[in-house]
């Protein structure tokens, strides 16, 4: 608590310019203990690095608050390094292409009146939106040694659920080009490379994206959707 006050009162000090007040210890050091000479030159922080305030505080009439340093409060912190989801196209070549969005721009595609799922990305060009991927949802894939094709089979019928649950996968982690699948079975996140295909799946491309179908789950485990939603 001591240090965070000393950081704070820095921090302060140098008008909030954080880069001013933690560079140059050599010359300007932050003393824990100025009569003894014992200086702070590292700290442990915790938290997110690359979180950023969405908006300012307000009170119940939506007039903004002022601190105590005639300064406006930052509120709804996001961290903008997680993505909200990936749209996932195909070109008139056939090839696939995906855009990751964050959960920041996510939140701003909000505030400006736009879909947050951009459906129309380069359709003057020929693309053709195929289907949004989120953290969690659902997908079918197709399985070259048991011949299994999800788009071949129906999938809200319940008689097929024992061919399709060893293909269904929930996403697990999502970037650039780069999918993380797990078993819609599985509570395990661990990465055994000999059960892949079984327990987990991946992608480190944007090939055979188009072979999955995407497919929304109701709280007792049953299919109730197909594709987009």
């Amino acid at each position: 608590a001591k240090i965070k006050t000393i950081l704070a009162e820095r921090l302060k000090e140098f008008g909030n310019d954080a880069k001013a007040a933690f560079s140059n210890l050599d010359e300007k050091p932050i003393y824990l203990n100025k009569a003894k000479g014992i200086t702070i030159k590292r700290v442990t922080i915790f938290g997110l690095s690359n979180a950023i305030a969405l908006h300012n505080k307000k009170d119940c009439n939506g007039n903004v608050i002022i601190d105590s340093d005639g300064q406006t409060i930052a509120t709804d912190f996001v961290n903008t390094g997680n993505n909200h989801h990936v749209a996932v196209y195909m070109d008139a070549n056939g090839e696939i292409h995906d855009e990751v969005v964050s959960f920041y721009e996510a939140v701003e595609r909000v505030n400006q009146g736009l879909p947050v799922i951009n459906k129309s990305l380069n359709a003057d060009m020929g693309w053709k939106f195929l289907y949004s991927m989120k953290q969690n949802e659902y997908f079918v894939f197709p399985n070259a040694e048991t011949g299994f094709d999800p788009k071949e089979i129906d999938l809200l019928n319940p008689e097929n659920y024992a061919i399709i649950s060893p293909n269904l996968f929930r996403v697990q982690k999502m970037t650039k080009s780069n999918y993380c699948f797990r078993h819609h079975l599985e509570t395990s996140v661990e990465m055994d490379y000999k059960m892949k295909g079984v327990t987990w799946t991946d992608f480190r491309s944007t090939k055979g994206l188009e072979r999955i179908v995407k497919v929304r789950i109701n709280h007792v485990g049953q299919i109730v959707q197909i594709g987009e939603y």
